[in-house]
């Protein structure tokens, strides 16, 4: 069954490279790639997001690649800038999921550390997917194992909001619990930084 997008977005691909031939699920991969600006996405988060088989993917992945669309990098896949190769401007509405949970966060809580912390990291039945960063705004995404329901945490300005979408059927219970999952699994790690920081003793 396909599944639909939660970020709507649009690529219009640059005519002088036409010859490059896309089919559609290369053109879905890449959609979804560019859903974000400055966005990375691990490959197993981008296999139960997008529900195609390991082989698929990867043919998917390497074609798009070979025709310099996108990047493989140690942060994982992103889509190339516009100004790069193959040109192509995005479109995107950024409203992501619905909003669960709205907080503020310490104001002594390093952001990067923070990041660094959850980047790449699993909670109960949630794989990590990827992050992106616009300007001082970041957001971390997970999905589920079955790859049916989608969290993003998405910290700028002092704040915290845990949005969740199911990309499956409509489960509006899931998505409340895996939000107030996600949240204790970023309140304790913030605690902690917190804590380090109150003990730490400060040199004369």
């Amino acid at each position: 069954m396909a599944r639909r997008t939660l970020l709507a977005s649009q690529i219009d691909v640059d005519p002088d490279f036409e010859e490059t031939e896309l089919d559609d699920r290369e053109r879905e991969v890449l959609k979804f790639l560019a859903s974000e600006q400055n966005a990375y996405f691990s490959f197993q988060g981008l296999r139960r997001r997008l529900g195609y088989h390991q082989e698929t993917l990867t043919r998917a992945l390497r074609r798009l690649e070979e025709a310099e669309v996108i990047e493989r990098t140690p942060e994982g896949y992103k889509a190339k800038s516009p100004s790069s190769t193959f040109s192509f401007t995005v479109r995107t509405n950024a409203t992501f999921g619905k909003p669960i949970i709205d907080a503020y966060l310490p104001s002594n809580v390093d952001v990067t550390i923070l990041f660094q912390r959850l980047r790449g990291r699993w909670f109960g039945d949630f794989r990590w997917l990827g992050y992106s960063q616009d300007g001082d705004q970041l957001s971390m995404s997970w999905i589920s194992e079955d790859g049916q329901l989608q969290l993003q945490a998405r910290i700028g300005g002092g704040k915290i909001v845990v949005a969740a979408e199911a990309t499956g059927e409509k489960d509006e219970t899931r998505s409340i619990q895996a939000a107030y999952q996600l949240f204790d699994h970023v309140s304790k790690i913030a605690e902690e930084m917190v804590e380090n920081l109150t003990s730490t003793p400060v040199a004369n």
